[in-house]
Formats: C-alpha cells, sequence, structure tokens
C-alpha cells in the first residue's frame, strides 16, 4: 500500500528457515505524505552546504599541493623524493583496496590501466614538481589544471568522440587566452619557460588518465589505489635504492613531517574522498564546478604563503584559466 503504516511481505529467499516454509517480515513505513516539508526544507539546506564545503575543501588540497610542493623542491627534498613519498605510504595505504578489487581490476584492459598509472602515478608527480622547482607554485596550478579541460576535449574527441557544443568552445577558448596572458607575464619576469613546458605535459598526462579512467568504468578510489600501487610496486625501489633514503634523513623533521602528511595522505586520499562526498551531496555537474577555481586558490596560495606575487598578466591569466575551465567543465554532465 502507497500510504499505508504497515507493510506485510512474503520473501522466500530472505532468511528462510530450514524447513523452507517462507518467512513473513514485517517492517514500518511512515506515509509520504505525512512529512513535514519545513524539515525536508533545511535538511536539503545543510546537505546542499556541506556538499560545498567538502568542495571547497578538494580544491584547497590540489590547490595547496603545489605550494607544498614548491616548499620541499626548494629547501631539502628532490621532486623524486616527494614521488617516493606520496606514493611509497598511499600505495601501502590503498593495497588492501587493490587486492579486494583484484577481480574487477583484471577485467580492465592492459592499456588503461598503463595510461592511468603513468598519467596520474609516478611519471606525472615528476614533471609536475621538476616544473614547479623551475618557476613557481602558482603558475604550475594555473597551468596545468587550466589547461586540462583542453587536452581533455582532444583525446575525448578523438577516443570518445565526444561532441563539442558552443558553450565547451568558449570555455576553451578562453582557457587558451588565459594561457597566453601567463606565459606572457612569464616571459616578461624572466622565469624559465621550460617550467610551463613541463607543466603541459603534466595537463596532458593527466587529460590522459581521465580518458582512460573514463573508459575503464572503474570507481574513483579503485583507479587512485591501482596509481599508487603501481606507482609503489614499479617506482618506490627504484628511489630507495638510488636516493631515497640518505636525503630523507637528512631533511628537517619538520619539512619531512608536512611532506609525508599531505603528499601521502591529503593529496592522494584526501582530496579524493572530499570529492567523492561534494559529488554525492550536491551531484557531478556542480561538484566539478570545484576543480575550476584551483589556478585562481593555486596563484592565491602561493601568494599568500611563498609571497609569488603574480604579474599583472599572470593574474589575469589565471582568472581567465579558471573563467574558462569553469565554463567547460559546466558544459558536462
Amino acid at each position: 500500500m502507497e500510504g499505508g503504516l504497515i507493510l506485510l511481505e512474503h520473501d522466500q529467499s530472505l532468511l528462510s528457515p530450514p524447513s523452507g516454509s517462507p518467512v513473513i517480515a514485517v517492517r514500518t513505513l511512515m506515509p509520504r505524505d505525512l512529512g513535514f516539508p519545513r524539515c525536508r526544507h533545511w535538511r536539503n539546506a545543510v546537505a546542499g552546504t556541506s556538499g560545498y564545503l567538502w568542495g571547497l575543501g578538494a580544491a584547497a588540497i590540489w590547490s595547496g599541493w603545489w605550494t607544498v610542493t614548491r616548499v620541499g623542491v626548494v629547501n631539502d627534498l628532490s621532486a623524486t623524493d616527494l614521488a617516493g613519498l606520496r606514493f611509497g605510504i598511499s600505495g601501502l595505504l590503498l593495497l588492501p583496496l587493490v587486492w579486494r578489487e583484484r577481480r574487477t581490476i583484471g577485467a580492465v584492459a592492459p592499456r588503461f590501466l598503463v595510461l592511468m598509472a603513468a598519467g596520474a602515478g609516478a611519471p606525472y608527480a615528476l614533471i609536475a614538481g621538476t616544473g614547479v622547482r623551475l618557476t613557481s607554485a602558482g603558475l604550475g596550478g594555473a597551468i596545468t589544471v587550466g589547461l586540462l579541460p583542453v587536452f581533455t576535449l582532444v583525446l575525448s574527441v578523438l577516443f570518445l568522440r565526444e561532441k563539442v557544443t558552443h558553450r565547451l568552445a568558449a570555455g576553451i577558448g578562453c582557457i587558451l587566452l588565459g594561457a597566453a596572458f601567463v606565459a606572457a607575464g612569464t616571459w616578461e619576469a624572466g622565469r624559465a619557460g621550460f617550467g610551463l613546458g613541463l607543466f603541459a605535459a603534466g595537463a596532458l598526462m593527466w587529460a590522459g588518465y581521465t580518458v582512460a579512467l573514463k573508459r575503464s568504468g572503474l570507481a574513483p578510489l579503485t583507479a587512485t589505489a591501482v596509481i599508487c600501487v603501481a606507482s609503489l610496486v614499479l617506482y618506490t625501489p627504484v628511489w630507495l635504492v638510488l636516493s631515497g633514503l640518505p636525503r630523507l634523513l637528512a631533511a628537517a623533521p619538520g619539512e619531512l613531517l608536512l611532506q609525508v602528511l599531505y603528499q601521502s595522505l591529503l593529496s592522494a586520499i584526501g582530496a579524493l574522498y572530499c570529492y567523492g562526498r561534494a559529488i554525492g551531496r550536491l551531484g557531478a555537474t556542480r561538484a566539478s564546478v570545484f576543480a575550476a577555481i584551483v589556478p585562481l586558490f593555486s596563484v592565491l596560495i602561493a601568494a599568500v604563503v611563498l609571497r609569488e606575487i603574480p604579474s599583472a598578466f599572470e593574474a589575469c591569466g589565471a582568472v581567465l584559466l579558471s573563467g574558462g575551465a569553469f565554463v567547460a567543465s559546466s558544459n558536462r554532465r
């Protein structure tokens, strides 16, 4: 009964006694028309507010990664050390998940797993970390995350047959204009142009991961576990043998603790958890907007923490990159 208070149902498959006789399950159902609209309104408002807070938390972690990485690579640690810390610890933490989902992972084509491991694993971390060392943290977040929708669109059109809409084209045009502004500001300030090329390469790698993830059908947390464990197995032993332990032992304890917590826990696992909670509360379309504000957040955090004051060209470029990413991401479902 739709609006009844008690529902009786026969279920032969659940909790049947050894004799095989049916069990009558009784459960109480509240009628739908007895709800309190005001309570539902407040519950929806609280859920929406918490969703925005989770999304802002994910964006803050992603944006702060560039500043924390810059702190590490200009002091006692290198990009290779940060990648080892990031995937060595997170890979160990996520190893049970890979074992539990081994059948699901084994059903994915190997080429997609390779693209995911390379696009978001140790190779990407090495390229992004080196670019941050050569330029600045704000430029790293602005260029890499800003150009991500451009490369994702190109790969999606080539491999996923995605259609290009007017709104998406406008967002991509705004992103390219913002990237030109940032490049002009970098040239004017005399920073290393090679770092911008590394950031563009990192954006292309992450776009490959995005498309491969979509083709694989894996859940985001499972894909993250695959990436971390693959880097743990393939990269971490080489890093430990060549240069890992001496530099770790020579680093300042406070800095080492910061990198361990941020690289392996917050960035590798915490941001994904926050973003997943935002998607659950707001939906994928609205939650994707928070990734679009990372370019601007990266510049602001670097300016406050590291005193990396952007030039007028770089500031305008960061705003255009975030605006274009917002338009491009809000176009997709």
